[in-house]
């Protein structure tokens, strides 16, 4: 199944894209990561009741907090990767609301080039109990801590476009969620027609490539 790209069907989401000149090896070792060969990754943007949102920090970014998520599987729709993910790294369940931000890398290496597109969704927590009984995560990234937290982090991971993402799934959520169930579509298979009216944000800033969630 070929994904549709969130922002064919959304023109007010906060959108990144950086294009990274690299040598052989590199480009090498990120067209072989899991996030690049699918070619597509998710993130949850997700608030409990009280207004919190959840954040992790894992052995690769052990400094950092970042938003839970990871690549999207073959044949997997968008909205249910971030459901996936989100379950996988912190036991929560989210309903995705929508998507609120897509952050595109293209890496090149002379003639040769790949790319990936991270979606990140605002979601509601569902079942907002973190899972405190089992390994969280991947063996190869486990997750050494997640939590909700009171509001975004000084020390996020990208924090430019994460900050500016946080910022924009905030302020839908101080609207009528309702709003958007109509709009919500796995795949985002709908009419160029339908596109929802522009209120966008400026491109941000520099993120790492290799990295597996958001």
């Amino acid at each position: 199944m070929e994904q549709t790209d969130p922002r064919e069907r959304y023109d007010d989401l906060v959108v990144n894209s950086d294009r990274h000149e690299v040598d052989p090896d590199r480009f090498d070792e990120l067209r072989e990561t899991e996030v690049f060969r699918s070619g597509w990754g998710v993130a949850g943007v997700a608030f409990d009741g009280e207004g919190r949102v959840l954040a992790i920090r894992n052995e690769a970014y052990r400094t950092e907090w970042t938003l839970p998520g990871g690549a999207v599987e073959p044949g997997e729709p968008l909205s249910d990767a971030a459901v996936r993910e989100v379950a996988e790294e912190t036991g929560v369940g989210i309903d995705p609301v929508r998507p609120v931000g897509v952050d595109e890398s293209v890496v090149v290496d002379g003639d040769r080039q790949t790319e990936m597109r991270f979606v990140h969704f605002l979601a509601r927590a569902t079942d907002p109990a973190v899972d405190t009984t089992r390994d969280l995560g991947d063996a190869d990234e486990a997750i050494t801590d997640a939590r909700w937290l009171d509001e975004l982090p000084e020390d996020v991971f990208n924090p430019d476009y994460t900050g500016r993402v946080y910022e924009f799934a905030t302020e839908l959520r101080g609207e009528d969620w309702a709003e958007d169930v109509s709009s919500r579509s796995g795949n985002f298979c709908l009419r160029s027609a339908d596109r929802v009216p522009s209120n966008s944000l400026d491109p941000l800033s520099h993120r790492s490539l290799d990295r597996g969630q958001h």
